[in-house]
Order: structure tokens, then sequence, then C-alpha cells
């Protein structure tokens, strides 16, 4: 299927917002980042986040180096919240970090502590990939694009649809903004924080569908055409937000987790006759456009999607 071009530090298409005088030169991948007085020069880049998303994201990244012939390797980082300041720091001090792929509970919080924000990321106040240029760190999403070629590839199309999205964090509010943008006809946002949800339609500019109480999704989560969860529920294998015969034949549900890689509520749409996919085919388009922003190479989608459906096939049979 065709990619969209992912952004690319130092073109005029995806100028930095800033904060301050910034540069951010198109990145070179001859020869490592240079090294600092101690450890490895070899570059590397940071996985911060849940150590749940490091498996799989740093068997991308590394099949990613290894196919490009670029010497990097994947360095995973568990970032308390309170210690989100301190580990951005440390990153913009380190001059052998390409930068970092950032996961819940940060995408959000770390966007205020970074030097610049590419386009996208400036819209959705929610920042999944973080490039380190000449001292400068800049925040990028890559999970718009992603969510619509997921899609794509599912064979859903968003344009005159209704649409209902679960959440109101960083995934939820990519996947407002993607849908907006590709013309879905209605979208609602449910999440236990109203107020939450209230400001991703309006920061978004969602005017048709809004904000609605989780206690309205009895009648919501039967009358869109799809349905996505940008929540952690489900991550346990157990939970889900609401009765899965709820859901509809002909409604298509996308589940943002991919770990479990079948969550409860994709079976139980699968079960129920509905198309269900989950987040791991995103997480492979996010990573492709990802890799391009750190490296200035095109990325080796077929290694990289190779090297996720070994790790994915490792843990379902571990």
């Amino acid at each position: 299927m065709p990619r969209s071009s992912p952004p690319k530090p130092g073109t005029s298409s995806i100028s930095p917002t800033r904060r301050a005088t910034i540069t951010t030169p198109r990145p070179t991948t001859s020869s490592p980042a240079s090294s600092s007085s101690t450890g490895s020069s070899k570059s590397r880049l940071l996985l911060v986040g849940g150590a749940e998303d490091a498996e799989l994201a740093a068997a991308l990244y590394d099949a990613g180096f290894r196919a490009a012939g670029i010497d990097a390797r994947c360095e995973p980082r568990a970032v308390p919240p309170e210690g989100l300041t301190e580990a951005v720091a440390g990153m913009r001090q380190d001059q052998r970090v390409l930068g970092a792929a950032v996961t819940r509970p940060h995408t959000v919080a770390v966007a205020g502590l970074l030097d610049g924000l590419g386009p996208e990321a400036q819209v959705m106040g929610a920042v999944n990939t973080i490039s380190h240029r000449a001292g400068a760190l800049i925040g990028w999403n890559t999970d718009r694009a992603a969510f619509l070629q997921a899609l794509d590839e599912a064979g859903f199309q968003p344009k005159g649809h209704a649409a209902l999205v679960l959440g109101a964090g960083g995934a939820a509010r990519a996947s407002v903004d993607a849908l907006r943008g590709a013309a879905t006809a209605k979208i609602w946002v449910s999440s236990n924080d109203l107020d939450q949800a209230r400001a991703v339609c309006r920061e978004l500019g969602v005017t048709l569908g809004g904000p609605a109480p989780l206690g309205s999704l009895s009648l919501l989560a039967r009358k869109v055409d799809l349905i996505v969860n940008a929540t952690p529920v489900g991550s346990d294998g157990e939970s889900v937000l609401f009765p899965v015969d709820w859901i509809t034949p002909a409604q298509f549900v996308f589940d943002l987790i991919y770990q479990p890689a079948v969550t409860p509520l994709v079976l139980g749409a699968r079960d129920r006759g509905a198309r269900a996919i989950n987040g791991l085919t995103m997480l492979l388009f996010q990573a492709l456009a990802a890799f391009e922003i750190w490296t200035g190479q095109p990325a080796p989608e077929a290694a990289m999607r190779a090297a996720l459906e070994r790790a994915v096939v490792g843990r379902l049979s571990a």
C-alpha cells in the first residue's frame, strides 16, 4: 500500500513550530553520533514509556537500523511521570542520542518540555517521536497518518461515517484529528473525564458529534460505524469499557492496543461478526515514519514488517 511521506526535519514543508531560535538540519547517518566521555560511541534511540511497549518497538527499530546499515541501537527507558523532565534534559545533553520514541503516559506531558514541535504535534498537543539535532529536541507526531494507513490497509474508509473515539489522551487526539481530516461525518469522544473530552473536541474543531459521557455509550456504541479504543482498557486481557454485545456486525472496531494482540474488545467484536483490528499495523506505520525522521533515510519497510511479525509470533508461542 502506498504510504504518505512522513515529515523530515530540515525541509520547508514541515518546519517545526519554534519556541526558541533553533535549527534542525537534515540528519546524516554515514557515521555514528559523537561519543561522550563515557559509554559506547554507537548512536542510541531511546524508548521512553511503558515496558510493555519496549520489546516490539526495539524489534522494529533495531531491524530497521540493521537493514539500513546504521550503527545504532535501541535503549528502553522506563520513566515515571515525575522523572520525565530529568529524562528529557539528559537526552538533550547526550549527543549520542538520535532521538526517542515516546508512549503513554508521556505523549502529552513531554510536548511542553521540548525545544519545538512539528505541525501535527503542535495541533494535537501530543508527541510520539523526538528528534535530536544540533542540541535541540523537536517533537513530532506520526500517529495521525499511521492511524489512517492502518484503517486503509484493513479496508475501512472513514469518510462519511460516524465514529466513536474512547479516550482523551494523546492517542485519542491523534485519532480524532485523523478522522476529522478524513471527512468523517460525526465524531463522538467519550472519556471518564468529560472535561478532557470537551477539550479534545474544542481544540481539534469537532463540531458534529462532540463529547459524550461514558453513560451514553449504550446508545452511541450501537449507532456509529467505527469504534476506536484509544485507552489502555483491555491491555490486561480482561477489561472492556462497555458490553461487547452492543457491537453490531456492520461496525468496524479499531483497538489501538497491541499487547495483547487480541484484546477482549477485538475478540468480542469478531464474535459479533464485526471487523476488528488491533494496533500492530498502526505501530508499524508509526515506526516507518519515525525512522525517516531520525535518520533522513527511507525506512526499510519489508525488514521492519518482518521483524514485527516475528516478534508477535514469538510472543504468541511463548
